[in-house]
């Protein structure tokens, strides 16, 4: 019963104090016993909220009232408030998108991507890899603790299947396709498979197909299937006639 405001304040703190205390171990590993390392924490999650009173248990957290943002302004679940609802998604989205794009042009953001690109190589050049890693693991971890407040007060509560493990497969597969490296292909990307998904294109077969994808990524585009088709397309310009 806490003001909304309140608690995604609270939910913002608990999401960076969480990041802080899993990141400073985790992302002393790399590749995929990083991937196995955050996996296993959502797993832990998933379990304790399972079997926590406080939590719903197996229920959730139900009986969430709706958002009041403004005046007139309300996140919620309701048919007559969905069109604005659909609105200020999509703002969230494209500042969200903003802010990503503004941290990559900038001084930190050409240190992300020389760690990205040789994490070695960077270390030599004088960038402090361990702080700029664990600075971005709290900082997506904020940008997770929003869009989950938000999805809770549109749903009107919220279960353990949120943290489960096939929604981190479901997560690194969009992420995969659009590349790693690629803030609008992750986009675009996610747009289209989530849309698939809850139209039921997909059917009963909704978690195969996310797995599927994301094996056949890291077999064939392990740099993202949008980059590869736009590194194709630049190349066959570049080439000589």
């Amino acid at each position: 019963h806490l003001n909304p405001w309140l608690g995604l304040a609270a939910a913002l703190l608990a999401a960076a104090g969480l990041a802080l205390l899993v990141g400073i171990p985790a992302l002393r590993l790399k590749g995929h016993y990083l991937a196995m390392a955050t996996l296993s924490f959502g797993i832990i999650i998933y379990r304790i909220v399972l079997g926590t009173r406080l939590f719903g248990e197996a229920d959730g957290i139900g009986d969430v009232p709706p958002f009041h943002l403004l005046p007139g302004l309300v996140v919620s679940g309701r048919t007559a408030v969905r069109v604005p609802n659909y609105y200020i998604a999509w703002f969230l989205v494209l500042l969200g998108a903003l802010l990503v794009r503004n941290l990559i042009d900038s001084r930190p953001g050409r240190a992300l991507r020389s760690i990205h690109g040789n994490e070695e190589a960077a270390r030599a050049m004088g960038v402090d890899v361990n702080r700029y890693k664990l600075n971005l693991f709290v900082i997506s971890a904020l940008f997770a603790s929003v869009a989950g407040a938000f999805l809770t007060h549109y749903n009107g509560g919220i279960g353990p299947s949120e943290s489960g493990t096939m929604k981190s497969v479901r997560y690194v597969a969009i992420v995969a396709v659009g590349g790693m490296d690629n803030l609008w292909g992750a986009l675009i990307s996610s747009l289209v498979l989530n849309f698939l998904s809850l139209r039921g294109y997909f059917g009963t077969h909704d978690d195969t197909v996310f797995g599927i994808t994301l094996v056949a990524m890291m077999l064939f585009a392990p740099n993202g299937f949008l980059r590869r088709r736009l590194s194709e397309k630049k190349r066959r310009i570049d080439a000589p006639a």
